[in-house]
Order: structure tokens, then C-alpha cells, then sequence
């Protein structure tokens, strides 16, 4: 059995973009990059095990309620498939006739709902297209394109929507060599993650502030072994807030 944590035991829905997707496991309006893409071919990732979502899932014995991850999806704009968007951040709760994900050791496994599940937990992995396409960030801008407006704006329909479930908010670990431009640093963007998440009471895993490599097809898209060592930074963060919350005592 998997070490207490906080996902143990936990439903768990996935607001994300392509670094999430898996195709068959995301619901039907979603375009998937991995599997589906066939730039993706030399990433290695052919499986559910091989996502770094999977790992988490099956080590910390959680569940995946919904992971609604598309591919080149940002954060700003309010049309499909923005994160701002009802089918986006209105989605991540199963109902009777759909689909949820339950872990089985090491894999998971498709498994019709005879109820509506909410998530314990919503991970936004959201902002690096934004970086990628150069969203603009000002502070005291309304624009629905507007990075610092529309996080803020997504962050507030999450926690109107579902208001018992935690938030967790992830940073881009992409590296500024990877989308080379002076002018729209990733920092940047992370900064706004960190201190609107804060605002709203949410968590931040800071996986930037790591500073790890994680492998790679084009600077963007882990391989296999990135997602490898994307899950291994999300477990230790987690093991860090474990020891702070002091999460499953002292359970061995």
C-alpha cells in the first residue's frame, strides 16, 4: 500500500493542456498530443504508465475523476477551448453514465460511474502555451486575453463551481531557451501562477522552483523519461507538504 499523502485515497480531476493529454482518456471534445499527434511517436509514451500523471496517481493510490487536458489550450481568451470556457473548468466532475479512472496498482482503468463524483482535488496545469504565444500580463488589465485577467477569472470560476474541492495550481517548468524571447519571460508568467493562486486560497506546486531538467521532444513535450522525472518532482513535492501537514503521522 502506498504511503499516506494527501491524494491518497482522493478523487482527482486535471485541468491541463497537451503535457496532460492521453488520448482515451479525456473526454471527447479534447485533442490529445500524446497518441494521437504524430510528432508524438518519439516521446515513448504509449500507455496510461507511461503518463506522469498515472505515476502519481497509482504511488500516492488515488483516483482520476476527469482529466480535461487539450492540446495548445490556454489559459486566456473565453472561447472553447480557453480554460476559462464551461466545457473546461465546468467539466471535471463525473456523472451517472460517464467514465472515471480508479487506479489498480500500478495502472488504472476505465469504469462507467453509477453517480456523480465531485474532485477532492483539482490540479490546474495550465500557462505555458500562454508563454509560448506571448499572452500579455499587466496587472490592472480586464482583457479576457490578458494573462494575469484570465487566471484570476479562472481561478474564481473553479472555486464558485467547486467550492469543497482543494486547488492546486502547478508553475511551468519549461526553461526560457526553450521559447527563446526576452520579453515574455517564463518567470513572469509563474509569478502571476504563485501570487493569484494565493489570492485565492489555492496551493501552488512550485515544479519550477526545482530547476530540474525533464527531457524532452522539442523543449516543450516530455518524453518518457521526462514524464518520469515530472512525476518524481510532483511525489516529492508532495512529500514535502506531507511532512508539513504531517500527513499520515508517523505511518511508515
Amino acid at each position: 500500500m502506498p504511503k499516506n499523502t494527501l491524494f491518497s485515497g482522493k478523487h482527482i480531476s486535471i485541468l491541463g493542456d497537451s503535457i496532460g493529454t492521453l488520448k482515451g482518456f479525456l473526454p471527447p471534445y479534447c485533442k490529445s498530443f500524446y497518441m494521437q499527434n504524430p510528432h508524438a511517436d518519439c516521446s515513448g509514451i504509449s500507455r496510461p504508465e507511461d503518463t506522469w500523471w498515472v505515476r502519481v496517481l497509482a504511488e500516492t493510490g488515488s483516483d482520476l475523476c476527469v482529466n480535461n487536458s487539450y492540446s495548445g489550450s490556454l489559459v486566456c481568451g473565453m472561447d472553447f477551448p480557453s480554460a476559462t470556457h464551461l466545457l473546461r473548468f465546468g467539466e471535471l466532475h463525473c456523472n451517472p453514465g460517464s467514465y472515471h479512472y480508479p487506479t489498480e496498482g500500478n495502472t488504472i482503468r476505465k469504469k462507467l460511474c453509477s453517480r456523480t463524483i465531485l474532485p477532492d482535488i483539482i490540479i490546474v496545469c495550465m500557462g505555458a502555451n500562454d508563454w509560448i504565444f506571448h499572452s500579455p500580463i499587466t496587472a490592472d488589465s480586464h482583457s479576457k486575453n490578458d494573462f494575469h485577467y484570465a487566471y484570476d477569472i479562472l481561478l474564481r470560476k473553479l472555486r464558485n463551481k467547486y467550492p469543497e474541492s482543494l486547488v492546486i495550481c502547478t508553475t511551468i517548468f519549461q526553461k526560457d531557451n526553450a521559447v527563446p524571447d526576452a520579453l515574455h519571460p517564463v518567470g513572469a508568467y509563474n509569478d502571476v501562477i504563485r501570487s493569484t493562486a494565493a489570492q485565492h486560497q489555492c496551493m501552488v506546486a512550485d515544479l519550477a522552483a526545482y530547476d530540474a531538467h525533464i527531457e524532452t521532444i522539442d523543449g516543450i513535450h516530455p518524453t518518457y523519461q521526462g514524464m518520469h522525472t515530472l512525476a518524481e518532482l510532483w511525489l516529492g513535492w508532495l512529500a514535502e507538504i506531507d511532512k508539513t501537514h504531517n500527513i499520515g503521522g508517523n505511518s511508515q
